[in-house]
């Protein structure tokens, strides 16, 4: 396929295809798809076999999988200009171990493992790249399993807001937009939406967050990170 020329700037940008010469950009982008999906639509299901990862245009996806009793436990939510299912290249299962969801109308591509791992054979930097991916999400995910194994509810919700202002990367800018649902965020974090309402309110009463829909204002830092 040809190429746009803001996507080409936009996976320039991301360190998976950076390593890249335009030829193998151009081998990789062949056997790729650009997918616009509507919120709700699936892009795989846990079991269906793993042939492709996903970049992100714009737009979101929630990766999860079921539960026993049909509950869904949301791992992450994947946002624009960030990758997802890159690590089924690399694992010892055909099929995907999760299943992924557009949370609102999304553009992404879907990009073919095995041409991505003909690439990797003749490409250092790109082998590294992608290890360095990995390293990220699984040191993630074990920070994840702390929270949520040794926190109660509050702190989850508190470790999860202070995060995002992390993510934002300015020391004067403290207030964020939540990227998904309280329903979504309480699933993430292994509580009820009602409970996650309650703790927010909780932190409004005393002061130390505001609130307007999904924007978050941290008004004082020091107490959100010792309130239990």
């Amino acid at each position: 396929m040809v190429l746009h020329r803001v996507h080409h700037q936009i996976l320039r940008s991301h360190h998976l295809f950076e390593p890249l010469d335009e030829a193998q950009l151009n081998e990789l982008m062949s056997s790729s798809q650009l997918l616009s999906v509507d919120k709700g639509e699936p892009l795989f299901r846990q079991g269906e076999p793993a042939d492709a990862f996903y970049f992100v245009i714009a737009g979101a996806v929630k990766i999860y999988r079921l539960t026993p009793d049909g509950q869904e436990k949301v791992f992450e939510v994947i946002g624009e200009r960030q990758t997802f299912a890159e690590a089924m290249m690399l694992m010892d299962t055909p099929n995907y171990v999760a299943c992924a969801e557009a949370v609102c109308p999304t553009q992404l591509y879907r990009l073919s493992n095995a041409t991505y791992m003909r690439l990797l054979q003749s490409n250092s930097r790109l082998t590294f790249a992608l290890l360095g991916k990995l390293c990220v999400r699984l040191h993630q995910r074990v920070n994840e399993i702390e929270t949520l194994s040794l926190k109660n509810a509050t702190h989850r919700v508190v470790r999860y807001l202070l995060t995002q202002l992390v993510r934002l990367q300015s020391t004067t800018d403290c207030s964020f937009e939540l990227p998904m649902a309280k329903q979504l965020i309480a699933g993430h974090l292994s509580i009820q939406p009602e409970t996650f309402s309650r703790i927010i309110r909780r932190l409004i009463d005393e002061k130390i967050i505001t609130q307007d829909g999904r924007q978050i204002a941290i008004l004082d830092r020091p107490r959100l990170e010792q309130f239990e």
